[in-house]
């Protein structure tokens, strides 16, 4: 009982900034006056902790899938929305409780070697400072350190071991606000005024914007030096995060969400229609992260290149299942009738029903992904959501041939649908097809890209014609942002954007160089303060 109350007044002891159901809202401002991101606190990811957690006990943590989901803000996790409500939070604490009780009995002495031999009051110093300095990215102040000391004392007496103090001394860092949080607050202001980070609120935002993990010991050394306030050293050391092996997770679950597709294997097919699929998902989903690791790394980090690259990264079910000879990291595309990321069987599945195609979801994705023009949805034009009714003599374009004749419809679809259309030689599983119900299936249609009517006659003129666009090279510019910035304002992205521009010839388009620009600018490390 006395561990339990010492552990949450730690808990309150330790917390400097408050643990909310939701950070306070920003108020909305004019987009054309707003040039920084706002003085603001966010909740890691359900991901960033998983890898924040890994990183603290020096393990691989299963985190994410064990908790409730991240609110998604433009179809993104990273934002400034996430809270801590309360399944959240008791979820958390179930976990924390066997991630402290397995890293206390098992590993102790990997995180502080002392613990091997002399358990004594020096080793718990010694303990609480180093997990401490880990866990809250920053050293601990004096009242920290005592709090969490009193937390270690409590569990030491209470059981009469020394791991079972640290036991509790995990715990209390795990569910802390200091290490759920980032701040990004420099030493305050007021509002209206502009305010720079602390160089330990610049060394976490230079690690999760670059990796979506803590920083590491040399990231937090320049901290102490103040040498991060430095543009040059920002992008050094963002140069060398990028290198690490496991950097390259951050920019797939970038791609993934924006693609629509990490969730996909929690989505189901008609068993009837689609019996590959159960037993595929996982392989589709492997090949759209592996092909993203061979984009970034080899194929300069474009989205023409997400386009339009010639090969899949395929294992054998997938490449039997695409009809492809060869299987590989690298396997060639050519005469297969796919072409980059759009053809690949995650997109085709996400974007479609249980046991029919929509030529809605997946035009719908252009639109607002490509091409940075969203469509409103029916319910806020006070449409009602009807499918046409299912057919097996008619293929799914002649069933959504009514939009184009309702004129209540016909307003979005012309231009939804267009995009949609030529998706439709694949079923709803991404296998292609020439038929559907023993009907052929036309991909052809006319669409507007970059104010001109072009002609598609598939899903790879498409995917061509998307690639050379200067419009979609700006809307992924901006998607990027909005994921790796954890924000959605559009004056803060007219900003970013201007830095790209500046960009020379041989780095504008790559992601990894104008993520590189943005972090030794001064729109990384400043922030405008507002109003609550």
């Amino acid at each position: 009982m006395r561990a339990r109350v010492a552990f949450v007044a730690s808990l309150v002891a330790l917390s400097s900034v408050a643990c909310v159901d939701r950070p306070p809202e920003a108020p909305a401002r004019n987009a054309e006056t707003t040039r920084l991101l706002p003085a603001r606190v966010r909740r890691l990811t359900n991901v960033e902790l998983e890898r924040t957690l890994s990183a603290l006990v020096g393990a691989p943590v299963e985190l994410a899938a064990r908790l409730p989901p991240d609110v998604r803000q433009e179809d993104f996790t990273p934002n400034a929305e996430q809270g801590a409500p309360a399944q959240w939070a008791t979820r958390l604490d179930a976990v924390a409780r066997e991630i402290a009780a397995t890293t206390a009995r098992e590993r102790l002495a990997e995180l502080v070697p002392c613990a091997a031999k002399a358990r004594d009051r020096a080793c718990a110093s010694e303990l609480v400072t180093t997990l401490g300095r880990q866990a809250f990215r920053r050293p601990l102040d004096a009242t920290e350190k005592a709090a969490l000391l009193a937390t270690f004392d409590a569990g030491a007496n209470d059981g009469g071991q020394f791991s079972r103090g640290a036991e509790l001394v995990l715990r209390a860092l795990i569910e802390s606000p200091n290490l759920l949080y980032l701040t990004e607050l420099g030493e305050g202001g007021a509002p209206g005024d502009s305010v720079t980070l602390t160089p330990y609120e610049i060394a976490s935002q230079l690690a999760y914007t670059v990796r979506g993990a803590p920083p590491d010991d040399e990231l937090l050394a320049k901290a102490a030096s103040g040498s991060l306030l430095k543009p040059s050293v920002r992008e050094h050391e963002a140069r060398r995060l990028l290198g690490m092996k496991d950097t390259r997770h951050h920019f797939r679950r970038f791609v993934l969400e924006w693609l629509e597709v990490d969730e996909l294997e929690r989505s189901a097919k008609s068993a009837a229609l689609h019996p590959e699929y159960e037993a595929l998902k996982s392989h589709m989903l492997a090949e759209t992260s592996a092909f993203v690791d061979e984009v970034m790394v080899a194929e300069g980090a474009s989205i023409s290149a997400l386009l339009t690259a010639g090969f899949a990264s395929v294992d054998p079910p997938l490449a039997r299942f695409y009809g492809l000879k060869t299987w590989g990291p690298r396997a060639s595309l050519v005469n297969s009738g796919r072409i980059g990321i759009l053809q690949q069987a995650s997109f085709l599945a996400a974007h479609a029903h249980e046991d029919f195609t929509s030529p809605v979801k997946r035009g719908d994705f252009v639109m607002k992904k490509l091409l940075c023009s969203p469509t409103r949805r029916p319910a806020e034009l006070g449409i009602d959501l009807v499918f046409p009714p299912p057919s097996t003599a008619l293929t799914t374009r002649e069933r959504f041939s009514q939009h184009v004749v309702d004129p209540s419809c016909a307003s979005c679809h012309d231009a939804i649908d267009a995009f949609g259309f030529p998706f439709e030689t694949f079923d709803a599983a991404g296998r292609a097809r020439r038929t559907e119900h023993e009907r052929p299936v036309n991909p052809v249609t006319q669409a507007r890209v970059d104010g001109k009517t072009v002609r598609l006659g598939n899903s790879v003129e498409l995917s061509r014609i998307l690639a050379q666009s200067p419009n979609v090279k700006e809307c992924f510019a901006r998607q990027a942002f909005r994921y790796f910035s954890a924000q959605h304002d559009a004056g803060v992205e007219r900003s970013y954007l201007e830095l790209r521009d500046a960009l020379s010839d041989e780095r504008s388009g790559n992601l990894v160089e104008e993520l590189v620009v943005y972090v030794a600018s001064e729109l990384f490390v400043k922030r405008e303060v507002r109003s609550p």
